[in-house]
């Protein structure tokens, strides 16, 4: 038993030394490989230095606070006036004289009303003024009578040639007379008044327009009647003169001055304007300010029509801009480029990185993007279909 155990315990220590010497050759064997690879690899990446690397054109990316968009904001064309036209007063429409789309100068005659019952009335009327004018007449005729009476009976009576009571039935006579004409006269005013008055009723049955324009729209036809005035029949648009009402952000609004010429787009064409004032009034539904432009020539415009004004607004927020030939789709809605990493010892050559970027704004040919590019990054600017991480390029 002693001898088992002596042996065994010999035989341990050799085991040991023989798996230390196999460790030792094994790294051994590793370090040599691993220098070998390293070297040939420092070979191979001398080699493609020299022959393989590609030549690319590149941009600096330069971080900015800002960048500046291009909106266009739309307006609608109203006529400087509308309104609706109508009659002050009731009756039956007896005539109208233009039709949707006249156009009609201020103080044309545009409709009438039937007129048959205020000629009736002026017959009426014109008579009663010429019996008032007989009234007057007579009533003037017996007061001339009546007062060379009057004064010969009061000499009679300062001589006593007559009684009191003659005297005094002279006077009753010349102050009834005197009250005759009186009346005749205001007779022949209130004659005067009611004609006045049919006559301002004739004009009221007379619908004339009160501005130049063109008819948009005509409500109602001969034969219509109505009970009380100010219903409407034609309505009427100054479209002689044109304005534009837009409503903008407040930052936008505050880059407007007022009498500047600014330019709107309608259909292919431009519209020339001048900006004639600001409404200091936000409006609560769409949080914008009004602006009112003034459209300098009105041919081939339309009122109620849109056109659109181009402004430049400034949105705040740290980005690159970069050449929209620099990016390439990337995953999950992002996009890529690449910039180059330089190589130690190497002046010429880099390895080229993938950033990751989220298109914020575009233009025509460049983008603004944020990401993990870094302010002062060179970024490849075109030709990155042919291009993958780690690849070898020097750049012009």
């Amino acid at each position: 038993m002693l001898k088992f155990i002596t042996n065994n315990f010999q035989s341990r220590p050799v085991i040991s030394l023989t798996s230390l010497a196999i460790l030792v050759i094994i790294l051994g064997l590793i370090i040599t490989r691993a220098t070998a690879v390293a070297s040939r690899g420092q070979a191979d990446f001398n080699d493609l230095d020299l022959s393989k690397a590609l030549m690319v054109s590149t941009v600096i990316a330069k971080q900015v606070d800002h960048y500046t968009t291009i909106q266009k904001i739309s307006g609608q064309i109203i006529a400087a006036r509308e309104s609706d036209h109508g009659f002050d007063r009731s009756g039956v429409l007896d005539q109208i004289y233009v039709d949707e789309g006249d156009r009609v100068k201020k103080g044309d005659l545009l409709a009438k009303l039937d007129m048959r019952k205020l000629n009736a009335r002026a017959q009426e009327l014109t008579a009663e003024l010429e019996g008032a004018k007989a009234s007057e007449n007579e009533a003037s005729a017996n007061l001339t009578r009546a007062q060379a009476d009057f004064d010969r009976y009061q000499v009679l009576k300062q001589s006593g040639h007559i009684s009191q009571h003659k005297f005094d039935q002279v006077t009753y006579d010349l102050a009834a007379i005197k009250a005759r004409l009186i009346a005749a006269k205001s007779s022949i005013k209130r004659s005067r008044a009611a004609l006045n008055s049919l006559d301002t009723d004739r004009q009221m049955s007379t619908l004339r327009a009160r501005f130049d324009g063109s008819v948009v729209t005509r409500y109602l036809d001969e034969g219509a009647s109505f009970g009380q005035g100010g219903k409407a029949i034609i309505r009427l648009i100054e479209d002689s003169k044109l304005e534009i009402h837009v409503g903008l952000p407040e930052t936008a609004i505050a880059t407007l001055k007022t009498g500047e010429i600014y330019q709107f787009s309608q259909m292919g064409k431009n519209i020339e304007t001048t900006l004639r004032s600001v409404i200091s009034k936000v409006d609560l539904n769409t949080r914008t300010v009004t602006a009112i432009f003034d459209v300098k020539s009105t041919d081939n415009i339309i009122a109620g029509s849109l056109a659109q004004l181009s402004i430049n607004v400034d949105v705040m927020g740290k980005g690159f801009w970069l050449p929209t030939d620099a990016l390439g789709e990337s995953r999950r809605g992002l996009w890529s480029a690449y910039s180059l990493s330089a190589i130690e010892g190497q002046n010429n050559i880099s390895q080229l990185k993938r950033q990751e970027l989220q298109v914020i704004y575009t233009e025509a040919n460049r983008v603004f993007v944020r990401g993990t590019l870094t302010d002062g990054d060179q970024v490849v600017a075109s030709g990155i279909h042919r291009l993958a991480p780690g690849i070898l390029v020097t750049s012009n």
